[in-house]
């Protein structure tokens, strides 16, 4: 007798709303395992892509930067070691670095792309015309007793981010003379990289320069205010700038062509002096005043797909919602098997929205992956309950929600406020369907 009451008693519990809802909610709990396992696969691709465009950028030129030009120029000091029988002279040898008065910097940067696999990697080459003048500190040697400064070892430095992305030989106009560039900085340690030539730096007048640098790199250009006036203004027809460092652009002009931006810096706004001795200035302390361009990729379809992985468990519940009002309204029953192949049709429309998105635009993807996974969850949905017309209710359904879904992804600025008003107005549709249920009395119909 006891028996009987705990079997009706488990059936009665088994098929009450309760006992459906419980069942719904632990498979869809489970179903974050699928979707976790899709979010492992999009940021193994996204790291594939990122080493994909790390190779391209080294084998064409680097993350690009320009510094200086900087005049490094030897001092000999002269000392005097005292022994017991005798004085010893030597010669210890220090590198005066002087910065221009005015440095200007113009360059024309042009895209391009290149393939690596199923990846575009997005390059550039620029051309950059670079001009200024120098002219003698009045007191170079204000910490040397024995020094002298051998002016006509005078060497011209220019830092670069990767030599490898020099496309032509570098010619330089020093007031007037021809002179050719040459790999390596001189023995000075003041760049990492970069190219030096040979300025001897005679009398006391200003001295102006001129050259003409042809480079290539990717993801970005770099510059430094390391004039006493800095002016530098380029273009491009890159279409998603991004500027970064310490100091933003004077004037920028965004079009469907392009963009152009221009920088005006004083050397006050910077934090090292206009000539200093050895290692008095790092380069750290110069790198900190960097500025210029990330030449960013539009967002591709793997940051979206990561944004659209978010909404995964909006997109699991509010079916499984339905087709349990559908059990509620229809006094029907659906086996939980029903619920997960319900569950893996929505877990495959992110599956499917990652890779077609690799290999066509990703407003197709994201149509062709939502078409599918909606018709297939309609087609079962109807077949399941022998109703076209829920079939065709959860095929609007579904349709509204990738609508939802693709507006939010659509409006990277607005996304946060159209998923929040989403899912408030879809909380008040559920709370409005289900305002006049009684719950404790469905479970005895």
């Amino acid at each position: 007798m006891k028996e009987n009451k705990m079997i009706n008693r488990f059936k009665e519990w088994n098929g009450s709303p309760l006992a459906k809802l419980m069942v719904a909610l632990f498979i869809a709990i489970m179903l974050l395992i699928p979707v976790s396992a899709i979010k492992d696969l999009m940021r193994e691709r996204e790291y594939r892509r990122d080493d994909a465009k790390t190779e391209v950028i080294n084998q064409w030129g680097g993350w690009q930067q320009i510094a200086g030009p900087v005049l490094a120029i030897p001092v000999e000091e002269k000392y005097v070691e005292h022994y017991a029988d005798r004085n010893e002279v030597g010669i210890i040898r220090h590198y005066l670095y002087i910065l221009p008065d005015s440095l200007e910097i113009i360059g024309d940067i042009q895209s391009q792309v290149r393939e690596k696999g199923i990846f575009e990697i997005e390059l550039y080459s620029g051309q950059f015309s670079i001009k200024g003048a120098f002219s003698k500190p009045e007191n170079p040697l204000w910490n040397l007793e024995n020094g002298e400064i051998l002016w006509d070892e005078a060497r011209l430095i220019l830092g670069l981010g990767d030599v490898k992305g020099l496309s032509q030989s570098v010619d330089l106009n020093w007031n007037g003379a021809s002179s050719d560039f040459q790999g390596g900085t001189s023995g000075t340690e003041l760049f990492p990289s970069g190219i030096s030539a040979s300025t001897p730096f005679h009398g006391t007048e200003q001295i102006s320069f001129h050259m003409n640098v042809h480079l290539k790199g990717g993801g970005s250009i770099n510059f430094f205010p390391m004039g006493d006036e800095t002016s530098v203004s380029i273009k491009s027809d890159w279409l998603s700038p991004g500027f970064s460092g310490s100091f933003i652009p004077t004037t920028r002009e965004l079009s469907e062509n392009g963009f152009s931006a221009g920088w005006e810096i004083q050397a006050l706004a910077r934090s090292y002096p206009q000539f200093w001795l050895d290692d008095e200035v790092s380069w750290s302390e110069i790198s900190t005043s960097n500025f210029g361009v990330d030449f960013l990729t539009p967002i591709d379809g793997y940051f979206k797909s990561h944004r659209a992985i978010k909404y995964s468990m909006l997109f699991i519940f509010l079916p499984f919602i339905t087709l349990f009002l559908f059990e509620i309204f229809a006094a029907g029953r659906l086996h939980p098997f029903q619920y997960i192949m319900v569950g893996l049709t929505v877990c495959m429309f992110f599956l499917l929205l990652l890779t077609l998105s690799e290999h066509m635009d990703f407003n197709m993807a994201y149509l062709a992956a939502g078409l599918a996974s909606a018709a297939l969850v309609s087609f079962y949905t109807g077949a399941v309950f022998k109703s076209v017309a829920k079939g065709g209710i959860m095929a609007l359904l579904n349709a509204l929600l990738y609508l939802y879904l693709y507006m939010a992804l659509a409006s990277e600025d607005y996304a946060l406020l159209i998923g929040s008003l989403g899912l408030f107005t879809i909380l008040t549709g559920i709370m409005i369907v289900t305002r006049k249920i009684n719950w404790y009395e469905i479970g005895k119909k």
